[in-house]
């Protein structure tokens, strides 16, 4: 009789199965790994690897040796510690410098600015007032500065009409036009109405966009002279253009120059049209 013992069928080899991986312990400090897989095509491929162990000391704040000794959770719960390749992905340090004052816009400080000088003047009994149009704000924050200009003195009431306006004596009551009153018809008068003689080189330059800011259109004249002023017409509502502005120069050349470049000009998405202003009736 044999003594032999029948295999189990799950002991018998298939063929199928895979030698263990083994480590082998240099003596140069590396280690060699021998492993078998089997490749895409259903073979058994022996593949070794010479692994050698680099310990790098990086000097780091104690908070973050401390955080880094923190337990994993969620689906990396039981993990060992450190980065791992499969799920985490490793960037470049990015160093963010924050300033002061870096989430500011200039021009909303200079009109809450102006606008607490005014609340602080009015507790004290001051009064804040244009010295161009007389409205309840600083000369530098008004929107028609730049057509009629400040008038730093008050106008005096002048015994008599210009000849020109072919009216008698003026009582001291009646209100006179600046350009009717005494003096306004010498050299450097009155301010308001200097745009006015300014209109020889003055352009008029409509189509434009309502997002078009006033300092856009400066730098965008500028290159042909020198400019005495610009105004673009806003909406008081809004804020936004209204799709024309004026720009004067010092000398009509230098106007010509910015009418014969600019005319039929591609800005902003549109074509801009450039004229000379027609000087008032």
């Amino acid at each position: 009789m044999s003594n032999s013992k029948a295999l189990d069928w799950a002991e018998e080899d298939d063929g199928s199965s895979l030698p263990p991986t083994q480590v082998v312990n240099n003596p140069d400090g590396t280690k060699t790994v021998t492993e078998y897989r089997v490749n895409d095509d259903g073979k058994k491929v022996k593949v070794v690897r010479v692994i050698k162990l680099t310990v790098v000391k990086e000097r780091v704040q104690q908070a973050v040796a401390e955080r880094k000794k923190w337990a994993k959770f969620g689906a990396e719960a039981g993990k060992k510690s450190g980065v791992d390749v499969r799920t985490t992905s490793v960037g470049e340090n990015v160093q963010l410098r924050l300033q002061l004052g870096w989430t500011n816009n200039p021009e909303q400080e200079q009109e809450e600015a102006a606008l607490s000088a005014v609340k602080e003047k009015a507790k004290t009994g001051s009064v804040v007032r244009c010295r161009a149009c007389k409205g309840g704000h600083f000369t530098a924050l008004c929107p028609y500065k730049d057509i009629i200009g400040p008038v730093d003195e008050p106008a005096e009431t002048p015994s008599s009409v210009s000849s020109r306006s072919g009216a008698g004596a003026a009582t001291g009551s009646r209100y006179i036009a600046p350009h009717l009153r005494a003096g306004a018809s010498r050299e450097g008068g009155d301010s308001l109405f200097k745009r006015e003689r300014d209109d020889s080189a003055t352009l008029r330059v409509t189509n434009l966009s309502d997002d078009t800011r006033e300092d856009e259109l400066r730098d965008l004249f500028r290159r042909f002279g020198g400019i005495q002023r610009v105004f673009l017409a806003k909406d008081k509502e809004t804020g936004r253009a209204k799709g024309f502005a004026f720009v004067s120069y010092y000398d009509r050349e230098s106007a010509v120059k910015a009418r014969d470049r600019l005319d039929g000009y591609g800005w902003h998405n549109l074509i801009l049209r450039c004229e000379f202003s027609k000087p008032r009736d």
